[in-house]
């Protein structure tokens, strides 16, 4: 499954854009994200729906993943923490009409629709996501009460899920986790040793539920009946250095022995966002401009999943705005291409990234 996410609203406005500039790489997936999938029908300035834009992906021999009812606020709207138990039972008819509308429009070209549950299912995620000043779930009270509440949350999950089976029973299904902890953030200082017992406190026993994306993948594994398991790597989102990215293969691995699944790459990428103060300690401290460091990123992380049983590559993402304001501002810099204005700038990054597969497929 060689990859690139897009996001739904560029793809609506784009698609001639999008297929050209897939169409003589090895990349053969799309995964659609976000996609508001509540309203597929809706036309963009241009005329186009989302879905028109999703049949022009397939006609072009793209295949597809999304995921379905996502629960941004684009996607689903305010969630009113009252509304919470509606808002669970109406995920179950979203999604089956969702994925039947989908689904139909890929088998007319022969391609594979693949469906997402969700994103980012952890705690840490849902309740950053929903704060004031990030809100890109809406409101705080009802999305935090998901990320407390697991029973809640895997309830919904599971009604998106059978929407999905009960429209088109053969398609393949995912979730997927991101798979950053408390070692990354601290720059793997923590050194204690495995092998040896330790006492846990009930502070760390919280932490770990808050920041242990394998602790969800178990929670995922017992209640959630999917296909395929994705892992997203975003290490060093805000500090950008050091470059990591070389324990990807350590976390495929993970996820494979907690799961059981298959597991893929479904998001990985690294911002060239710089904040004034960044680039002028990165000028006194003589740091490669942000778009080698992004390649670097890339190299690490693609030479980890090479030696890996990843079954997909999804680099987050093909294009972005970087005159659009986003919050964090580092949002508007993943793009492999960056558009300012008119102007649009391919990344090196993205060559690298072709150029990998084109090497990994001489190989086989």
């Amino acid at each position: 499954m060689a990859g690139v996410n897009v996001d739904g609203g560029l793809l609506r406005e784009s698609p001639k854009w999008v297929t050209e500039t897939l169409a003589s790489t090895p990349i053969r997936w799309l995964r659609i994200h976000t996609l508001p999938t509540r309203s597929l029908d809706q036309k963009g300035p241009g005329g186009l729906s989302y879905l028109d834009a999703i049949e022009q992906v397939c006609r072009s021999g793209l295949n597809i993943v999304t995921p379905i009812d996502v629960g941004y606020t684009e996607v689903v709207g305010s969630v009113p923490r009252a509304g919470l138990d509606a808002f669970i039972e109406e995920s179950y008819g979203y999604s089956s009409k969702a994925a039947r509308l989908i689904a139909e429009t890929a088998s007319r070209y022969n391609v594979e629709a693949v469906f997402g549950i969700e994103n980012e299912i952890d705690m840490k995620s849902w309740i950053m996501q929903s704060l004031p000043g990030i809100a890109w779930r809406e409101s705080s009270e009802a999305w935090i009460s998901f990320a407390l509440d697991s029973s809640l949350k895997y309830q919904r999950l599971n009604n998106i899920l059978r929407g999905v089976k009960d429209s088109v029973p053969a398609a393949r299904t995912m979730v997927n986790v991101s798979a950053e902890d408390a070692e990354d953030l601290l720059g793997l200082l923590r050194r204690r040793p495995r092998d040896l017992p330790a006492q846990r406190g009930a502070l760390e026993t919280f932490s770990d539920k808050m920041v242990d994306w394998k602790v969800e993948l178990a929670h995922v594994k017992e209640r959630l009946d999917v296909d395929l398991v994705g892992v997203d790597t975003y290490p060093n989102y805000f500090l950008k250095f050091p470059i990591m990215g070389q324990d990807t293969a350590n976390k495929v691995a993970q996820a494979a022995a907690i799961s059981g699944k298959p597991i893929f790459n479904p998001e990985f990428g690294y911002s060239t966002y710089r904040s004034i103060l960044e680039r002028f300690s990165a000028g006194l401290l003589l740091k490669p401009s942000a778009s080698r460091m992004q390649v670097e990123f890339f190299r690490n992380t693609l030479a980890s999943i090479e030696t890996s049983q990843s079954v997909g590559t999804f680099p987050w993402l093909l294009m972005t705005q970087t005159d659009r304001v986003e919050v964090p501002r580092q949002e508007s810099y993943f793009g492999l291409f960056q558009m300012h204005g008119r102007a649009v700038r391919k990344q090196p990054a993205f060559d690298y990234y072709v150029d990998w597969l084109q090497r990994r497929d001489g190989k086989k």
